[in-house]
């Protein structure tokens, strides 16, 4: 005897399935890597929210042409070593054709031997080291190049701020290294004088040392090319000091972390970045964020957003052609397709690189506004 189901259940049954999209297609395999332990791991925890919030939407509306997406999360714990075994990994997942990762030039870089030999595109949200899109055709990045950055840096401490005897303590590694000797070309090339810069280690805490040879040096502006957690603990140590000058910083201090970190001593800092959540034409996505994670998005969770969404639109043109779906049909089309509109601004590719215009903020109140 066949079982009678009652009217409004099978309704609500139909509704459902009419609801939800339908995925008999195989899914579509992306890799992501970032640090999601240990230090800066809040750089990290931004990618992957960024990157799940654009892909759960995608797949909520059907996915690419019916069939859903999978992100594969690894976490490199933003070591170079640890950065080439998951890059293995992913590149070993069958049906893999793209790679987001990592944030840290060192930790992408290492990764990117791995991906060019699978074939598989990699975009890194934030690399900025010349280098890492110089590594094969198959890296790509979201980010400016450090050349690029390093006038805006130059823009904000030395033309926003006014401060043309300027130091700059950054970070002991490649991206710090790299940033610190264009930067200071920069600021020389406009006029302005570095008298100091000085390599901090990784984990710093004590900076009384340099800041007695800042005192000494007697600039009227500091520039602090480091991440969030170091560039807090010498700010507020700089300001215990008594030293009141200018400081000026670039896109690793657009982490809300490092308000949260440097607290009043966060106040009067200015930042150039290529995402402000303040801007009317991003309210979308900061709404959709805020909704998911109670928190407002920075700069790395709009780099990465973006990422995934130049990526998707990369493979839903190689499912439309009816070429076989593979990392080297992807990377042909992120290499030579158009281009595409996001958070963050423009990406039309030219070598893996972009270049996006900067918007410059300043704390205020214990938040990011806009400089006037």
């Amino acid at each position: 005897m066949p079982i009678r189901f009652p009217r409004i259940l099978t309704a609500l049954a139909l509704s459902l399935a009419a609801a939800a999209p339908a995925f008999a297609a195989e899914p579509i395999n992306i890799g992501f890597f970032s640090h999601l332990s240990g230090n800066f791991a809040e750089y990290g925890a931004s990618f992957k929210n960024a990157v799940e919030l654009y892909l759960d939407k995608l797949n909520a509306d059907g996915g690419i042409e019916g069939r859903p997406v999978r992100l594969i999360v690894e976490d490199d714990r933003n070591s170079p070593q640890e950065a080439a075994t998951v890059a293995r990994k992913i590149a070993a997942t069958p049906g893999v054709v793209l790679a987001i990762g990592s944030w840290s030039t060192t930790a992408s870089m290492a990764a990117a031997p791995i991906f060019k030999e699978a074939r598989i595109p990699q975009i890194s949200p934030t690399s900025s080291h010349p280098d890492f899109s110089r590594q094969s055709p198959y890296q790509f990045r979201q980010n400016n190049t450090d050349d690029v950055l390093a006038q805006y840096n130059a823009d904000t401490i030395h033309k926003k701020l006014k401060a043309n005897r300027i130091v700059i303590p950054y970070s002991q590694d490649d991206w710090g290294v790299f940033t610190v000797k264009a930067t200071s070309a920069a600021i020389e090339k406009d006029g302005g004088k570095v008298l100091l810069t000085e390599a901090v280690i990784p984990g710093a805490k004590d900076f009384r040392p340099l800041i007695s040879k800042i005192k000494a040096a007697r600039p009227d502006g500091v520039f602090l090319a480091l991440p969030y957690q170091e560039a807090s603990i010498f700010i507020r140590q700089l300001r215990q000091a008594g030293v009141d000058i200018p400081a000026g910083g670039g896109i690793p201090l657009t982490s809300p972390k490092f308000i949260e970190l440097a607290g009043k001593a966060a106040e009067g800092v200015v930042v150039h970045s290529i995402f402000f959540p303040g801007d009317p034409s991003k309210k979308a996505f900061v709404d959709a964020y805020r909704a998911k994670y109670g928190k407002q998005p920075d700069q790395f969770a709009a780099l990465a957003y973006d990422a995934a969404g130049v990526g998707a639109a990369a493979i839903r043109r190689v499912v439309q052609s009816g070429k076989p779906l593979t990392g080297q049909a992807v990377r042909d089309e992120l290499a030579n397709g158009p281009a595409y509109q996001g958070v963050t601004g423009v990406s039309k590719f030219e070598n893996g690189n972009v270049k996006k215009d900067p918007t410059f903020l300043v704390v205020r109140d214990g938040t990011f506004e806009l400089l006037r």
